[in-house]
């Protein structure tokens, strides 16, 4: 099997193959074990190829009609980042001693409107559908945001798309997780001035994308807590 995580197994192709390469209670285990780390030992790591795995974990990750509305911005400099730690409380004491940092964007409203260059590129070059089924395509799409969600506002949509770059997010943790890779998800900051910085420094077009949330990983290097969660008797309703 090739190590390439960008590779397709020969089977996948047609009907979806699930072959369970985890028992039940080892992926149990597993989110059981992860955790967000409060601080990281700047002396470990994470591998090129390790991380290339949790990058594709969000590549892979589902999406609303599949327009895969994000992008991920690995962010090295060590200026920017100290330049960044200030509108970032969350990250601090985190974020200093990680392996690797990343910006997960969300794309605008401009982007996602019917008939855009990028859904059209979607539908055409990466789904490979003939361009003859974009206009039934895009009319599923309209009734599905104005009539299905009922959404109003240009706010509303950012946040419907934040929801699918935060499905990618979750992958990338569980990813992490399975490979013994901690990790930080980082929602304590000031979008106004983080936003103006980065496209400033021209991180990203802000004509194009909206700061969603970020994520670091390494290896921790803290004691923590013992992980809680509400029983399941309090988070799951079953109607017969």
């Amino acid at each position: 099997m090739s190590t390439d995580p960008t590779q397709h197994l020969p089977n996948q192709p047609g009907v979806p193959n699930l072959t369970p390469c985890m028992t039940a209670e080892q992926v149990v285990q597993l989110l059981h074990n992860r955790y967000t780390a409060k601080k990281y030992n700047p002396t470990m790591r994470v591998s090129e190829e390790d991380f290339a795995a949790i990058i594709e974990a969000g590549r892979m990750s589902p999406s609303s009609m599949g327009f895969e509305p994000w992008h991920f911005v690995r962010i090295n400099n060590r200026n920017l980042i100290n330049d960044m730690l200030p509108h970032m409380w969350g990250a601090v004491g985190k974020l200093e001693d990680a392996s690797h940092f990343v910006a997960l964007l969300g794309r605008n409203v401009d982007q996602m409107k019917p008939y855009s260059s990028y859904l059209t590129h979607i539908h055409e070059d990466v789904q490979k559908y003939p361009h003859e089924g974009l206009d039934a395509r895009m009319d599923r799409y309209v009734t599905f945001i104005n009539e299905d969600q009922d959404f109003q506002t240009d706010r509303e949509k950012n946040l419907w798309v934040d929801k699918q770059v935060y499905m990618a997010l979750g992958n990338m943790l569980t990813m992490s997780a399975a490979m013994g890779i901690d990790s930080t998800p980082i929602e304590g900051f000031q979008k106004r001035p983080l936003e103006e910085l980065l496209t400033d420094r021209g991180v990203y077009d802000p004509e194009e994308f909206h700061l969603t949330v970020f994520v670091c990983f390494g290896y921790s290097d803290a004691e923590h807590r013992m992980k809680t969660r509400r029983p399941t008797s309090e988070v799951l309703t079953v109607i017969d």
